[in-house]
């Protein structure tokens, strides 16, 4: 990759991490509602045990605790070890949507209240490495109850509520 990749993919990144400082610093999505009122809960998915490697879909939440803080991420994976698979994830006020076959992406800041169109490739490369991250070590996992790990970065990572192939809405993936 030449020297201009390089300046496009640093300013994409650089455009991304300011904007999340952005909405944080206005919006307040740790601790309080910040006055938006009260998100909406989402219903907590019945643990279902299989083989993490051969599935074709998978719902987990993963609690990430880095430095005292811990942020929740909860996930979805339809297609997942496919060429096309598409993945959401919510955290805080926070929802993404991508879809690798038709390599579109979304995103909300209102919880999935509203979505705007994302910028796939900017949001791929955000979120699928730790896609990717989760499931390869969900494939240690047991198949009962929570798995839990230690990253690179000394995170403490625990994965709880884990489904692998139960059924996911189609309102899960929707963006209307």
């Amino acid at each position: 990759m030449g020297k201009t990749t390089y300046a496009i993919i640093a300013v994409v990144v650089l455009i991304v991490v300011i904007g999340i400082a952005a909405y944080i610093l206005f919006y307040n999505p740790f601790g309080t509602d910040g006055g938006n009122g009260t998100p909406t809960t989402t219903p907590t998915p019945t643990p279902t045990a299989g083989n993490v490697g051969s599935a074709t879909n998978l719902t987990f939440s993963a609690s990430v605790t880095s430095q005292g803080q811990t942020t929740i991420y909860n996930w979805i994976g339809q297609d997942i070890h496919s060429d096309t698979p598409i993945l959401r994830v919510d955290f805080a006020n926070y929802a993404y949507i991508m879809d690798a076959g038709s390599q579109v992406s979304w995103n909300s800041v209102d919880s999935g209240g509203t979505w705007t169109a994302g910028n796939f490739t900017a949001d791929w490369i955000a979120w699928s490495p730790q896609w990717t991250t989760y499931v390869d070590n969900l494939t240690h996992w047991s198949g009962s109850g929570d798995y839990s790990y230690t990253n690179p970065a000394e995170e403490a990572i625990v994965i709880t509520d884990i489904v692998v192939d139960g059924e996911i809405p189609s309102s899960a993936f929707e963006t209307t």
